[in-house]
């Protein structure tokens, strides 16, 4: 009896759809590889509507970019022209802000509101909404449109309340579950690698964190940071000269407005109470990373921003961190250092501030969400009333004035005092 054998079944290879949809679409606009981009550009819309998602413009740009028998290649110009990016297209919020407020149309920025929203229900998404959205009402405000129209088009009560919850919540967990320093970033141990350290031979990674920690620097400032010396004219002294103090730091990052652009000076504080050792470490550091002997901890030779090689080597032992946490240790070692014996909390507090080079004057939002009074974020809204009918608020701003020229004036009696 004669048996059957079975013929194996030969399959054709799998053709992705949205390659498919490429090929017919330039086959009916007679569009090839020697087509000009403008002729290109042209049809770009009528094809990116057809394509649903990332993943589908994807899959075309590889299509695009590979030969096959009925077309040549095209080339990254063409493909470009064809399929734009449309992550190039979006504006920022300043840029939307100024739109808005040329435009003047509160539709607009009705629409730029809702765009800046957020985009799921999770945490950190409403929050950062919030701050997009109250970035955005800022920068309405310094492109001169009207407080009514911002606070009726561009300002969701609803969203600012949930937000601040959130961020409450989220501090009162933190405050309760602090972190703990590394052994290996206690005050002794990192003062006395600083002491140790040879600014004649390449410095390691290691040399690199503890001058982070020293300087109390976000590594994006490893670069840019600058210790100065300064002794103003007496008959031009400059607004952010303290009285009898004379190192400053520049190059600092994230100052909000104008200040982003042309940061002041700002008063030197850190873990080596000697300057010019400082500044010789940092400079050591920055020289180093010029000649290219230390990699930079966030961005690549080419300038591109990774900083996954530093957070590697920060997670192993002894050093079990990372590396947003090294700021945060200088500064508490720095205020710790410059505080005297018994030092209260605020003082601290304020050492550990000028450490960062933080404005002191700024309010620090986690305290605020962590004893504020939050009953009226879950009260209905009322009419508001002017202050002159109100004494009890004329009294709390009297009150915050006298406590913020208090601060002020202990930070100039503090700064002198570090001098000395």
């Amino acid at each position: 009896m004669a048996t059957k054998t079975a013929s194996p079944k030969t399959r054709k290879p799998k053709v992705n759809n949205f390659v498919l949809v490429l090929e017919q679409f330039l086959e009916k606009h007679n569009l090839t590889a020697d087509s000009t981009p403008e002729q290109l550009n042209e049809h770009a819309p009528k094809l990116d509507v057809l394509l649903p998602d990332w993943m589908a413009r994807r899959c075309v740009k590889v299509a695009l970019a590979r030969d096959t028998d009925n077309r040549r290649s095209f080339s990254e110009e063409r493909i470009e022209a064809l399929l734009p990016d449309k992550r190039k297209g979006k504006l920022t919020i300043e840029e939307r802000a100024k739109y808005c407020a040329k435009i003047s149309d509160a539709m607009d920025i009705f629409a730029h509101h809702l765009d800046l929203g957020p985009k799921n229900d999770y945490d950190n998404e409403i929050v950062a909404s919030g701050s997009r959205q109250s970035q955005f009402r800022i920068k309405l405000a310094e492109g001169g449109v009207s407080p009514e129209i911002i606070n009726t088009y561009a300002k969701d009560p609803k969203l600012i309340q949930e937000s601040n919850k959130i961020q409450k919540k989220q501090t009162k967990k933190r405050m309760a579950n602090p972190d703990r320093i590394p052994i290996h970033f206690s005050s002794a141990r990192v003062l006395k690698r600083i002491q140790n350290m040879d600014v004649s031979k390449i410095p390691s990674k290691e040399d690199l964190a503890d001058v982070i920690v020293m300087l109390s620097m976000r590594p994006a400032e490893v670069r840019s940071l600058q210790i100065i010396y300064y002794e103003p004219d007496s008959l031009n002294v400059p607004v952010w000269y303290k009285e009898g103090y004379s190192w400053y730091c520049t190059g600092y990052l994230k100052s909000r407005g104008e200040k982003k652009k042309n940061p002041e000076p700002r008063p030197f504080l850190s873990m080596e109470k000697n300057p010019e050792r400082a500044r010789e470490l940092l400079t050591w550091i920055q020289d180093a990373i010029k000649a290219k002997k230390l990699s930079d901890p966030i961005f690549t030779k080419n300038g591109t921003r990774n900083a996954w090689p530093f957070n590697e080597f920060l997670k192993q032992e002894p050093y079990r961190t990372i590396p947003k946490n090294l700021r945060d240790y200088g500064s508490k070692h720095a205020s710790r250092i410059h505080g005297g014996k018994k030092p209260t909390p605020q003082h601290l507090k304020l050492l550990s501030r000028i450490a960062m080079r933080q404005e002191s004057d700024r309010l620090d939002a986690g305290d605020n969400y962590a004893i504020g009074n939050t009953e009226s974020e879950e009260s209905d809204s009322e009419p508001e009333t002017s202050n002159s009918s109100n004494p009890q608020t004329q009294a709390s701003s009297s009150s915050q004035t006298i406590e913020m020229d208090s601060m002020l004036a202990e930070i100039d009696a503090m700064l002198a005092e570090i001098q000395k």
